[in-house]
């Protein structure tokens, strides 16, 4: 199956988007940056150093601010010239493929069985940019379906992804101006799309739109619309402790609009935070330590994204928050999360222990086979190290550096390592099966699934029947407890009927 699931992928053929194409080359030419966090920078135009204090040899609390605005203003301007080289490099294999009616990717599995594009460039795996230059190359004629969903890719790239789908299509239907707007003046109304959550794909879908619902020139379309997991790792974790607690938080049961795992989270923890900040504790700031929970990641990660979203000057709040209220805060998010997922942290820590007590047996590595018959190979040794003594201006410094591996198995990063590997060679499993039961082009983003808008209705039935068949038919738990040669019973809690997700209209979304 993953190598057929190979061929099939690799036999869908792309082109670009001339429309996408032309706005790029202008402002490529103009030198112009799109967006809040930009990925299209066509210039490396680099922010100046903040003005040094006068005092500065003496004052050493200025001295420390100084060097920390510094630092910080080092590091944009680091990223401002990598991510346009970028920009640069991309804008080549524009040139290259413009002219080209049709190109395949080449795609690998990784060691969990995931699926990779090998090339670097004009890619579904791409930024949001790179993915709005690419269209499937062969057309499909509208339908009523269609309609729908191409009115809900304008939505969801537009930043509505959390509403209910009623609401999306609504809104995409009261904005019929701004979508003409932007799809025939796309220069003149950079203001109205650059501040969309997703502004490139935001741009091609109103294009699309505009161009087969509005003006009608087209009837035809090759957009990729795309749907997305909620919390993967809990989905998945809920279908294998058969958890329905879990699995109505991330709407593997039905529901009459998409529920929201990081806010109830967020909520949950809010009481236990310190009371000057329990105002700022959002789904944003409990979004990436609820997502990357179920893939084992320890308190100090987890404090880190905390910070970021709290003080961070872009990417968060931009809050002055002190590290002891950071603590605070990340435990009390933890705790949420432990409190509202039983059933997975549950499953996590039965992995965790028997893993531990593979190790102990003398197992040197786990094998297992996924459901789609990928067989997992995870070997995990401590480094061979050897110690260096490197000169850097005029001072010895000693350095510890890996020549490879030892014999002596890593059993820390064995525990911590395979409850995310056997989510993700779960996940790629169901994308495995769901593909090579599709027969319209497809694309894929790890958890998430990119078709034409006239085949989303037929793709999202096959990943919801999917799913069911993982996790109802069979009791995967089980089954790889034998595998790895388990010494107790996995904590299934039971009161999940996974069949359920066959009317789960958020499942995928």
């Amino acid at each position: 199956i993953p190598i057929s699931f190979l061929n099939r992928i690799q036999s869908v053929p792309f082109q670009l988007n001339p429309f996408i194409v032309g706005v790029s080359e202008a402002l490529y030419e103009q030198g112009r940056t799109i967006g809040k966090d930009p990925k299209f920078i066509p210039h490396t135009a680099t922010e100046p150093l903040p003005v040094k204090p006068v005092d500065i040899e003496t004052n050493k609390a200025a001295r420390k601010s100084y060097c920390r605005a510094a630092a910080e203003v080092h590091n944009r301007n680091h990223n401002l010239v990598r991510k346009s080289c970028r920009t640069r490099m991309t804008m080549k294999a524009v040139e290259r493929y413009k002219d080209v009616d049709k190109f395949y990717h080449p795609w690998s599995l990784d060691y969990r069985g995931r699926a990779y594009p090998i090339p670097a460039f004009l890619t579904p795996q791409d930024t949001d940019w790179g993915k709005s230059l690419i269209r499937f190359a062969e057309p499909a004629f509208m339908n009523v379906e269609a309609e729908d969903w191409l009115a809900f890719q304008v939505a969801t790239t537009y930043g509505l992804d959390k509403a209910p789908m009623k609401e999306r299509l609504e809104w995409t239907r009261a904005n019929h101006d701004l979508i003409h707007r932007v799809a025939t003046c796309p220069l003149d109304t950079i203001p109205e799309w650059e501040n969309a959550d997703e502004p490139w794909q935001f741009l091609a879908a109103c294009e699309e739109y505009n161009a087969v619902m509005i003006d009608m020139t087209r009837h035809e379309t090759k957009l990729m619309v795309a749907t997305d997991a909620t919390c993967s790792g809990l989905q998945v974790l809920a279908g294998l402790a058969r958890d329905a607690s879990t699995a109505s938080m991330v709407n593997v049961l039905p529901s009459d609009r998409p529920q929201d795992a990081y806010k109830a989270v967020a909520e949950k923890a809010k009481p236990h935070c310190p009371k000057q900040w329990q105002q700022y504790i959002s789904r944003s700031v409990a979004k990436r330590l609820v997502m990357t929970i179920p893939y084992n990641a320890k308190f100090k990660s987890n404090w880190g994204y905390v910070k970021e979203a709290l003080c961070h000057p872009t990417k968060g709040l931009g809050l002055d928050v002190s590290k002891e209220d950071i603590t605070e805060i990340t435990h009390a998010l933890r705790e949420a999360v432990f409190k509202l997922f039983p059933g997975p942290t549950k499953v996590m820590k039965w992995i965790e222990d028997e893993v531990g007590n593979a190790l102990k047996r003398g197992a040197t590595k786990l094998v297992w086979t996924s459901p789609s018959g990928f067989v997992v190979s995870q070997k995990m040794m401590k480094p061979e190290v050897t110690r260096m003594d490197l000169q850097l201006l005029g001072k010895v410094k000693k350095v510890t550096v890996a020549t490879g591996d030892s014999d002596e198995v890593n059993k820390s990063k064995h525990k911590a390592a395979t409850s995310p590997n056997l989510i993700h060679s779960l996940d790629a499993s169901l994308l495995h099966l769901s593909a090579l039961k599709f027969g319209a082009p497809i694309a894929l983003i790890h958890d998430s699934v990119l078709c034409r808008a006239t085949d989303m209705c037929a793709l999202s039935t096959i990943v919801r029947l999917t799913y069911m068949e993982l996790f109802a038919e069979q009791d995967y738990l089980k089954d790889w407890a034998k595998q790895i040669g388990a010494e107790t019973e996995p904590p299934i809690i039971g009161d999940l009927e996974p069949e359920s997700v066959i009317e789960s209209t958020y499942f995928f979304c």
